[in-house]
């Protein structure tokens, strides 16, 4: 997000403070050495949120960097979950009015050795899945009205949220 853009499509998409909110950070298993910096910047914050209360919980799953959808491996296990969670993050941006396709290739591949094609799904090198009472309800990263949204975006929301929540207590106990 550029800093000259407004952040209210962001905030809206955040749940509100009530709510139990969760993490899940999906990452390469083999990310460059740029990403892997940024990877661990991005479970620090989340890490800090969690100590401060924002967050209750923060679980992390490796992805390779491509999801053969039609291989047997993909129908177990961990396989299994993570195209079902690429599912969920499709189902809740067709509800939501977003977009996450840009950055979950979907593309067909075509064997040069064997007579066989397959699709696959190649992630980003890190993508950050929010929980309310452990239902999925924001993805990063995504498109929101044509802005792409990352998941340092998300975290700084989170962070500015838990700035106002702690500034909101501190006004009411003085005025007490």
């Amino acid at each position: 997000m550029s800093s000259g853009e407004s952040a209210l499509p962001l905030e809206e998409l955040l749940p509100s403070r009530e709510v139990t909110l969760s993490a899940e950070v999906f990452v390469h298993s083999l990310a460059p050495v740029g990403s892997k910096q940024q990877q661990d910047a991005l479970v620090e914050r989340l890490s800090g949120l969690v100590e401060e209360g924002t967050l209750e919980e923060l679980d992390l799953l490796v992805w390779g960097d491509s999801i053969c959808t039609g291989s047997l491996l993909a129908s177990i296990g961990s396989g299994k979950r993570i195209v079902s969670t690429i599912g969920e993050f499709y189902a809740l941006a067709a509800k939501r009015g977003i977009s996450i396709s840009p950055f979950f290739r979907i593309t067909k591949v075509t064997s040069s050795f064997a007579d066989e094609s397959f699709r696959r799904i190649v992630p980003p090198c890190r993508c950050l899945a929010l929980y309310a009472e452990r239902e999925l309800v924001a993805v990063f990263p995504c498109l929101i009205d044509g802005v792409a949204y990352t998941p340092e975006d998300a975290v700084a929301a989170l962070e500015r949220t838990r700035e106002s929540s702690v500034s909101s207590r501190a006004l009411a106990d003085e005025s007490t």
